[in-house]
């Protein structure tokens, strides 16, 4: 009697150490890519323990909220690292805009989000730097500055690699027009400018 009361005692405890339950974060309320999370969108969810999954602790909450939904969040799901981030960093009289650029046109060495770049018009095949009309030998308008916000990987059939960059809101028309015409390259700046 004692033996089959002693191995029920060890089944129960392996089978809790089994099944330990953790709290972690889930969302209470959809929000959408770029939102901002408030603390009425969580919730606290209690899971059993898998080395699979990666789940932020409920008591990382008061982290969380304020951060900033790099995807679109669904109600009911366990909220990761990889779903949320620092804000947009955008701030008004700002806007993105993504310039797909080949081999050439942006430094080798790469780009990384956050580095200043000079956005500038470059000759087309008939030496022009704009999009038509003007003279055959149009001079470039100096640079448009910049931030790296977001580089994307190369599409092997294109070449073609999109970097979105963060620029004032008053050069998002030209630059996205620039980059519609491909005649436009990156010049990589130093820290600090």
């Amino acid at each position: 009697m004692l033996v089959v009361l002693v191995g029920g005692l060890l089944a129960f405890a392996g089978g809790q150490v089994l099944t330990r339950h953790t709290q972690v974060l889930a969302v209470a309320h959809d929000v959408p890519v770029g939102g901002t999370i408030k603390d009425s969108d969580l919730t606290v969810a209690s899971v059993t323990k898998d080395p699979n999954l990666s789940p932020i602790p409920a008591s990382q909450r008061s982290q969380i909220v304020g951060m900033v939904a790099q995807v679109g969040l669904v109600t009911g799901e366990l909220l990761t690292r990889a779903q949320v981030g620092p804000s947009s960093g955008f701030t008004a009289g700002q806007q993105l805009v993504a310039l797909p650029l080949k081999q050439g046109q942006f430094p080798a060495r790469g780009l990384t989000p956050g580095q200043k770049v000079l956005i500038v018009a470059t000759p087309g095949t008939n030496g022009s730097t704009g999009g038509g009309g003007g003279s055959s030998r149009a001079t470039p308008a100096p640079g448009i500055s910049g931030t790296a916000a977001e580089v994307g990987t190369m599409n092997p059939a294109t070449q073609v690699t999109v970097i979105d960059v963060q620029v004032s809101a008053d050069a998002g028309v030209a630059v996205a027009q620039l980059a519609s015409t491909g005649n436009l390259a990156l010049i990589l700046l130093p820290a600090g400018r």
